[in-house]
Order: structure tokens, then sequence, then C-alpha cells
């Protein structure tokens, strides 16, 4: 038993880090938080104070609100601006430093005050977002779990697990629609105006888009995806979208077009999928991150269309409300990997494990578990310099296998990727040849 004795009177937020903690690090012990006026017969005790007074300690920093700088203490870790203090044993608040990051409590508040992050990270308030490059909620566990071990020597951890990464499509178009034409043509029209003063460049997104917008190549990639997964003897994730209910402008373009209920080809394909091992998980439309009354219908469209239980859910464009969608997954699913970034790659909460979301109004931890995705193709390939994604990418999931003990990550590929239009499926059969 390891016992947290603090002078906090809000302890619900401190509770759950700390049970995220055991969970992740595999912790062999439980934890109790009491006060300090309560009375514990344990040996085995961390003061969690803001006056040290010479026993093994960490520093309480009184829950100081996020503002919108972070500070670096080492190259591999930042903290809060002015979180920390000198005279204790742990001089950084290690505990409101990781449930900040863990919790996206900057995120909250932001959407609290009025500004919506729609999972873009140039909308969050953080200045340095190089910061999601580093999955900082993990090494501050770590650093928690040498501190714990060199001070109690009763206490144990258990072994690392075997790293899991979720392999898996957004299934998005099985055909070339009018809107995605659009969409997708104005996006690359987009990056070729961004590289006109660089000639090469310029000439070969030029014709990347122009070659876009009149192409018509099959989308049906199932067969591609299937063939190289089973032949690493690997089975991934399709989050399929279900055509539900009236389309104003917005939903019409941003959506995907088919019907599951009426497309007979896909639901065959989706079924042989499941039969041999891969999963079928939801694809949210657009206003379904909004509306429990619509996701559940789409939910329930798909299990009784496919005759499956769906457990996996990933909103479509990673549409997200802090007030709303957690609690509507809360009642619907066991995991979602909707918390990534539409503009980059990166861990959006600090974390390469999977891990319960932090309930703001109840003060607890909701019941469904994230499992952090965090690369997507579009990534690298709409948003980014190629070259420097790619090894980037690489080091993240190198990063990620080796920072955690018990990774739990997913990347995604669009099922329709490996077409001409797009040709982005090399480097995916490159991670699993070698990174994965």
């Amino acid at each position: 038993m390891l016992t947290i004795k603090t002078d906090l009177d809000n302890t619900f937020w401190l509770k759950y880090i700390v049970e995220e903690f055991r969970n992740i690090n595999i912790a062999d012990f439980e934890i109790e938080i009491m006060s300090l006026d309560d009375h514990s017969s344990n040996n085995n005790i961390i003061y969690y104070v803001q006056n040290p007074a010479g026993k093994i300690s960490i520093y309480n920093s009184n829950q100081i609100i996020p503002s919108n700088k972070i500070e670096y203490l080492r190259k591999d870790l930042f903290i809060l601006e002015k979180s920390w203090s000198d005279n204790f044993s742990v001089n950084y608040d290690i505990f409101w430093n990781a449930f900040v990051f863990l919790s996206r409590c900057e995120e909250y508040i932001s959407e609290k005050y009025g500004k919506n992050i729609y999972s873009y990270s140039l909308n969050h308030p953080r200045l340095d977002k190089n910061s999601f490059d580093i999955p900082i909620v993990n090494i501050l566990f770590n650093d928690l779990e040498i501190f714990i071990k060199d001070n109690f020597n009763d206490l144990r951890f258990k072994e690392k697990q075997e790293p899991q990464i979720e392999l898996s499509h957004d299934v998005d178009y099985i055909n070339k629609t009018i809107q995605l034409r659009l969409k997708q043509t104005a996006f690359n029209g987009f990056n070729t105006i961004k590289s006109l003063f660089k000639p090469k460049q310029f000439l070969r997104d030029l014709s990347k888009t122009v070659n876009f917008a009149f192409s018509n190549p099959s989308y049906w990639c199932f067969d591609y995806w299937q063939d190289l997964e089973s032949s690493h003897s690997r089975k991934s994730t399709y989050y399929v979208y279900v055509k539900n209910g009236k389309k104003n402008l917005k939903s019409w373009l941003i959506d995907p077009s088919y019907d599951i209920r009426t497309n007979i080809k896909l639901q065959l394909k989706l079924k042989e999928l499941y039969n041999k091992g891969f999963e079928i998980g939801l694809h949210g439309s657009y206003y379904s991150a909004n509306s429990v009354d619509r996701l559940k219908q789409e939910k329930d469209i798909l299990e009784e269309t496919l005759n499956i239980k769906v457990t996996k859910t990933r909103q479509h464009w990673l549409n997200y409300f802090e007030e709303r969608t957690p609690y509507i997954h809360n009642r619907l699913f066991e995991t979602d990997s909707t918390l990534a970034w539409n503009d980059r790659i990166g861990f959006r909460s600090g974390c390469v494990s999977k891990y319960r979301p932090y309930d703001f109004k109840n003060k607890r931890a909701f019941n469904y578990e994230i499992i952090p995705q965090v690369i997507m193709d579009s990534n690298i390939y709409d948003y980014s310099v190629r070259d420097s994604e790619l090894l980037k990418s690489k080091n993240m999931i190198r990063m990620s296998k080796e920072i955690s003990k018990t990774t739990y990550i997913s990347i995604s590929w669009h099922q329709r990727v490996c077409s001409s239009d797009y040709k982005w499926h090399d480097f995916y059969e490159e991670l699993l040849n070698e990174y994965i």
C-alpha cells in the first residue's frame, strides 16, 4: 500500500490520475489518498503538499490554471509554467501536470469559454505545438514510478507488456463522389498555391491537383488491405459510416455518401472481414458527435445490418465536443479513437497507453477507454512536408513502444488511399514490415 497525504481540499482529480497511473504503469499495490490530519499506520507515505517539512514529498502547485505556456525541465519533459518549487523530493507537480495533459484540461477550458478545438492543433491554446510530439503523461508517470521505487523498496510494479498497435481504416469513400472531388481538389489546389515559389514542387502539386480533379479510379481497396495485413498475421479495424437522417449542405459535403443498408456488396465484404477476425467500428457522422440519438441510431443500424456487436467508435472528421461527445461515447461504446489531430501526427493527450478520459462534470473517470490515435495518413500527405513526417512517424512509433509499459496506440490509413489518386499505401507497408 502507498499512502498519499495531501493538503488538497478537492481530491477528485487526484484520485483519477493516481488510478490511471496504477493502470498505465502496472503498479502491483493499492494507493490511498488521505488528508494530513488523518492517521495512517502505513510507512509508505508521500506528502503531496505546499510545505514539505523535510518529508518524502511532491510539490503541490495548488492546481494552477493552465496558461498558454509550458516550460521544459529537460529535453523530454515539460510542465505548466511556474509549476515547481525548491526543497521538495520532487520539486515540480507531477500529479497536476499529468492530470492537465491527460484530461486535456486546456481544451476543456478553451471550449468552456467558447472556442472549440475541432481536433486541429492550430486551435489549441498551447503556444508550443511541438509539445504534442512528446508522450508527456507517460514520461511523468515513469518519473513517478522511479521516485516510488527509490523510496519504497517493498512496492512493486509488474513487467512491461507487449506493445499493441491498432491498425485501422476509416471507410469514408468506396466510390469517387462529387463531394470528394470538390473537397480534395480544393485542398490540393491550396497546397499548390503554397508551393508557388518552389518551381519543381509547384509543378508536381499542380499535376496532382489536375489529375485528381479528372481521374476516376476504383476506390474498392478492401482486398488490398486484407491481403497485406493477413500476410503479416495482423487484423485491422474498419470504422464504417452509417447514412442516417436528413443532410444539410455541410453534412452533404463532409459526410460519406454510401448507405450500408442498401449496399449489399459492402455488407458482404464487411461480414467476410469480420468472420476472418477483422474488427468493425462505427465511424459516426459529422453531427452525431453532438447527438446521442443520432449516434445510437447509427450504431443500431450498423449492428442490425451486419448482425454484429459494435464496441468501437471514431467520429468522422474527428469531430468532438467536450460537453457532449464523451458522455455519448460513455453510453454506447467500450473504446474510442477520436482523440487525435486532423492537422498533425502526435499525442493529443500526451499518452501512448489506453486510458479512461476524465468526466469534468461528475469529477471521475468515464467507463469507456481511449485508444490514442497518433498517426493518420492525411497528417503526413496533406498537411506536412512529406519526407520529414515519414521519419517523424517512424520515430513516433518507436518512441511509443519504448516509453510505456502498456503501449496501446492506433494508426489510421483511409480505405481508399491505395488507389492511383493517392498512392499512400507504400509507407504503410514499410511500417508493417519494419516498425509494427
